[in-house]
């Protein structure tokens, strides 16, 4: 008996669109019971059934060409990151350029130094560039929720609401969300982005207290609050893949 089954396996594929060799990954599992395509930064990726054939996959990769291309086009104009996670190296904290100023000594912890617009951080060995990530990840995680919450305390009472319960997300593909509950869910990713984005997302999601849906009503009242809410949608469509990808 085999005491562990595999369920999911993932290999690398390619397959020949356009007079070019397009490389995908191809995500089996037992649990799928259909095919789907998705692209990021990553490039393409196919998550099929375990029992779909190589034929039935080629096949809707083939009749979603068209869209595939246009993705990967979108992709490609993204801003990519480009993290050494080094002395010097700079990370984005509410539209500011922070450099990174690592010390040997991990009982330092992280601190933000103002006057020298750096993040002071202590590592065990700046030179394991895993671990630097981690430690920036880690006070990310800790600055975040500080910060959301101000922003509900302030943003609330100008959409006439009482300031709800906050959650702070791991996630990778939306900035926030509104239960019917009344609770709000803003991911951590988001502290990296300008004030003015942070405020949006921030009253987006207040607004859905008053209404549940993305009707004429609730972008008014969006507006009311955050009249170059476009633009905040702008930024975050050019610039949330690199945000999202730490």
């Amino acid at each position: 008996m085999d005491l562990f089954p595999v369920t999911a396996v993932a290999e690398p594929k390619s397959i020949r669109l356009r007079d070019r060799e397009l490389p995908f990954l191809l995500k089996r599992s037992q649990h799928r019971r259909s095919i789907v395509l998705t692209v990021d930064e990553h490039g393409l990726t196919v998550s099929a059934p375990w029992r779909s054939s190589e034929r039935r996959i080629v096949g809707v990769i083939r009749e979603a060409e068209d869209w595939v291309f246009k993705k990967l086009d979108l992709w490609s104009r993204y801003p990519v990151r480009r993290q050494t996670w080094d002395e010097g190296d700079r990370i984005s904290y509410l539209g500011r350029q922070l450099r990174l100023k690592l010390v040997a000594d991990k009982r330092t912890g992280a601190a933000l130094v103002e006057d020298e617009a750096c993040l002071r951080l202590g590592v065990a060995d700046p030179s394991n560039r895993t671990a630097v990530e981690a430690a920036v990840v880690k006070w990310y995680k800790r600055i975040a929720p500080v910060d959301f919450a101000a922003r509900l305390e302030r943003c609330a009472p100008q959409l006439g609401v009482a300031v709800p319960r906050l959650f702070v997300s791991p996630a990778r593909t939306r900035w926030g969300s509104c239960s019917a509950e009344g609770d709000i869910r803003l991911a951590w990713r988001l502290v990296q982005a300008p004030p003015e984005v942070v405020d949006y997302v921030v009253i987006h999601e207040l607004a859905h207290l008053l209404e549940m849906n993305h009707s004429r009503r609730f972008w008014k009242l969006v507006a009311g609050v955050c009249p170059h809410y476009r633009d905040c949608c702008k930024h975050l469509d050019r610039m949330g893949p690199y945000y999202m990808d730490i």
